[in-house]
C-alpha cells in the first residue's frame, strides 16, 4: 500500500553512486550496530604528537569513509589527525594540517534502503573536509551522538583563531635549537641531505669557507657567499657535483633574479629531488636558450638516474 502523501519519503542524495545497498559500500553501514571503540588516547599513546602539539577535541567510533577504517578522530592546535582502531597508528589519508584545509562542512545523508522502511533509516552524520591538496575527506559519525559538533566546533575555533598568537606557530615558544644561526642551521640541514651528517657547521666553518662537502652526486657551493650572484638565495647552495661555480654563475644569467635550479631537498633512498628556481628568461616569442642552464637541469635529472636508469624517481622544479 502507498504511503499517504504527506508520509511520502522523499528522494536522497549519497555521496557515492551505488547500484544497490550491498554491504561493501558505506551508504549500507549499519551504523546502529557499530560497536564503540575504546578510549586508547591517553597522554601515555600521543607520542606521535609534535613538541607543543595540544589535543583540542576527540571523536571515538568515527568512520574514515574513504577506507571504510574505524578510528578516533582527533583535532589539535596544529593539524586533524586519524587513528586507526586496530594499529593505533596515524592513517595518512585522514591526517590533514589545518592550514591545508580548504573548507569544511557538516551532512547528513540516509543510507540507501527500501523505500518502506526509509523513515526507520538511521541518518548518517558526516564530515567532509576539503583540502588544499586536492582531497577531500570524509568522516562519519555515530548518530545521536555530540562528538560531529565537537570535531566541527574545534576545527572553527583552530582554523580561524581570534587572536594570531593561537596559531602553533607562535604557540611552539622560543627555538629549542642550541645555535640559533640561520646560517648553521642552514649548513646542518645541508649536510643532512647529502649524507654528511657527522659533520657539525659553526661560524668559523662559514667564515673560512671551509663547508663545501660533497658526495658523489651532490657538493655544496659558496659562490654566493657574498650574496652577489643572487640576492634572495641563502650564501650556500647545493648543486650538481658535475657542474663547477663558473657554469652555475652562467646559468643564473638565464634565469629572472639569478635564481637558477638549486636543491631544496633530496630523498637519502630513493634521490627524488625538489628544487627551486625562478621562470627562465625566455623571452615572448624569442625562443631564447641557455646551454649551460639547459646543462644543469640535465645534470640534475642525470644525477637521479645516476647510471640505472630507474624510472620511478622523481624530480621536481619549482617555478616561483
Amino acid at each position: 500500500m502507498d504511503l499517504p502523501k504527506h508520509h511520502r519519503p522523499t528522494p536522497t542524495t549519497s555521496l557515492r553512486d551505488t547500484s544497490d545497498s550491498s554491504t561493501g559500500s558505506w551508504d549500507a553501514l549499519e551504523w546502529t550496530k557499530i560497536e564503540p571503540i575504546s578510549r586508547f588516547v591517553s597522554p601515555a599513546n600521543l607520542d606521535f604528537l609534535l613538541d607543543d602539539e595540544q589535543v583540542v577535541a576527540e571523536g571515538h567510533g568515527v568512520v574514515l569513509v574513504n577506507t571504510d577504517d574505524a578510528g578516533v578522530l582527533i583535532v589539535t592546535n596544529f593539524r586533524v589527525i586519524f587513528l586507526s582502531e586496530g594499529t593505533r597508528k596515524v592513517i595518512a589519508l585522514g591526517t590533514i594540517p589545518l592550514a591545508t584545509i580548504e573548507k569544511f562542512n557538516k551532512t547528513a545523508v540516509k543510507a540507501q534502503s527500501n523505500t518502506h522502511q526509509l523513515d526507520k533509516t538511521p541518518t548518517q552524520r558526516l564530515l567532509q573536509v576539503i583540502g588544499k591538496d586536492m582531497r577531500i575527506i570524509v568522516f562519519g559519525f555515530r548518530p545521536r551522538t555530540k562528538q560531529r559538533r565537537a570535531i566541527y566546533d574545534a576545527l572553527v575555533k583552530c582554523t580561524k583563531p581570534t587572536i594570531l598568537w593561537d596559531l602553533y606557530a607562535y604557540s611552539s615558544g622560543p627555538s629549542t635549537f642550541k645555535n640559533t644561526s640561520p646560517m648553521v642551521r642552514l649548513l646542518d640541514e645541508y649536510f643532512r641531505l647529502i649524507g654528511k651528517a657527522s659533520h657539525h657547521a659553526s661560524m668559523d666553518m662559514i667564515e673560512s669557507g671551509s663547508f663545501t662537502l660533497s658526495n658523489d652526486l651532490w657538493r655544496i657551493s659558496g659562490v654566493n657567499s657574498s650574496y652577489t650572484m643572487c640576492h634572495s638565495y641563502p650564501f650556500a647552495l647545493v648543486v650538481p657535483k658535475s657542474i663547477s661555480d663558473d657554469e652555475v654563475l652562467q646559468a643564473s644569467k638565464f634565469r629572472a633574479r639569478c635564481r637558477l635550479p638549486v636543491i631544496s631537498w633530496c630523498h637519502p633512498v630513493t634521490g627524488a629531488v625538489l628544487a627551486r628556481s625562478s621562470q627562465p628568461l625566455v623571452g615572448l616569442m624569442m625562443n631564447m636558450r641557455s646551454n649551460m642552464d639547459e646543462k644543469l637541469v640535465a645534470a640534475l635529472c642525470g644525477n637521479l638516474d645516476d647510471g640505472s636508469k630507474r624510472s620511478d624517481l622523481l624530480f621536481y622544479i619549482l617555478a616561483l
